[in-house]
């Protein structure tokens, strides 16, 4: 009798430990890595514009070299977390734009990986993400 519970014990404890596989999981964070630059953000980069003019469309470079500063580079990865897989986000892999200037002026522009055309955020909660668009942002912005 005693060997017939034990029995059961075992395999209700062996049951049940198989049901907890996704209760008892790592949190992972979502790794966002550089910055977030549009398809449309790089078009509007032209040959002859100034560092001033790129600056004010893509921001600072992430990467300014320091034997080469006539070279700005904007690079971008993602890997999503917990909650921003369980919401359908997928893994960004490597992007990068470089812009090239030759007597202060853009001469050359690089792109390696395909551009997205929106921007997507982070997941505000465990629920879902918010996917936005500059002009969705623009809609929101008040009235002067």
């Amino acid at each position: 009798m005693q060997k017939k519970l034990l029995a059961i014990a075992l395999i209700a404890a062996v049951l049940s430990s198989v049901g907890c596989k996704n209760v008892f999981r790592a949190y992972r964070i979502d790794v966002v890595q550089g910055q977030t630059i549009t398809s449309e953000q790089a078009d509007k980069i032209k040959i002859g514009m100034s560092p001033a003019q790129v600056r004010y469309v893509l921001g600072s470079p992430l990467i300014t070299d320091t034997l080469n500063p006539t070279r700005w580079d904007y690079t971008y990865r993602f890997l999503p977390g917990t909650y921003a897989t369980e919401a359908g986000l997928e893994k960004v892999p490597h992007r990068r734009l470089s812009v090239f200037f030759a007597n202060g002026v853009v001469a050359n522009i690089d792109r390696e990986g395909k551009l997205p055309s929106t921007t997507t955020s982070l997941p505000n909660s465990k629920d879902g993400a918010v996917r936005t668009t500059e002009s969705s942002l623009e809609s929101q912005r008040p009235a002067e």
